[in-house]
């Protein structure tokens, strides 16, 4: 399974568990959240759904992006060679803080500014 595609199903499962939280048990939109979530869980490597358990037991999301050079989970600044890793196209990683798997929708040279360049 390509990352890109662990990445969207995992962000899809979030919300889904989220949107679970709001809906009333025993309805039939919960069974049908469910069926999506079963399947998602279906499709990801246990390795990943492991981590991701383990951190939806402890209430967190376990995907974020990578916003302002740091994690968007838990705020904490991401070293350079992490950022640059996530921002390759279909990459991601995991804090060191808080666990969760980030991801960055921008290139790393875009967040970093080059010394001497004009505006």
């Amino acid at each position: 399974m390509y990352a890109a595609e662990v990445l969207s199903q995992l962000r899809s499962l979030n919300w889904l568990l989220e949107e679970t939280r709001r809906v009333p048990a025993g309805s039939s939109e919960r069974g049908l959240l469910q069926s999506q979530i079963d399947g998602l869980r279906a499709r990801l490597p246990q390795s990943i759904l492991a981590h991701h358990d383990h951190l939806a037991a402890r209430g967190l999301a376990s995907v974020a992006a990578v916003e302002a050079l740091s994690c968007g989970a838990c705020r904490q600044p991401l070293p350079v060679a992490l950022r640059r890793e996530v921002s390759a196209p279909g990459c991601f990683g995991v804090c060191p803080s808080c666990g969760v798997f980030l991801w960055s929708a921008t290139p790393l040279e875009a967040e970093t500014p080059v010394k001497g360049a004009s505006p």
